[in-house]
């Protein structure tokens, strides 16, 4: 079937507006979104805090129990939850998708109670 003309040029603008905004010029050199939305580092964090909400922030400081004074202005709670962050241990991909793979091998092994499928 054919496209009519005015679809087809409805399609051709998003296509130049998706790609657009995909990619970005950083210094004289195209990057993509996906460069500066997850490389970007604020505070030495692939998060930006900032786009928290105050909520999020305040169960985050509750969770881990966070000593802080009750009514925290959000730039600094922000700081607060960016150190703890930091200090958490770093966990590298292979090894987390690993020991997934295995405690998910064992439950299902001593859930099978000896029936194959």
């Amino acid at each position: 079937s054919k496209i009519q003309p005015d679809t087809q040029r409805g399609f051709e603008r998003m296509e130049r507006s998706r790609r657009s905004n995909r990619s970005t010029k950083v210094n004289g050199k195209r990057k993509t979104a996906f460069y500066d939305d997850k490389k970007k580092k604020r505070n030495g964090l692939l998060i930006d805090l900032n786009r928290w909400e105050m909520s999020s922030l305040k169960r985050y400081r509750a969770h881990f129990k966070l000593d802080t004074r009750p009514n925290i202005p959000k730039g600094e709670l922000i700081e607060v939850v960016a150190r703890h962050y930091s200090q958490l241990p770093k966990m590298r991909d292979a090894e987390v998708i690993s020991q997934f793979l295995f405690t998910t091998r064992k439950y299902l092994e001593s859930n099978n109670d000896g029936h194959e499928d």
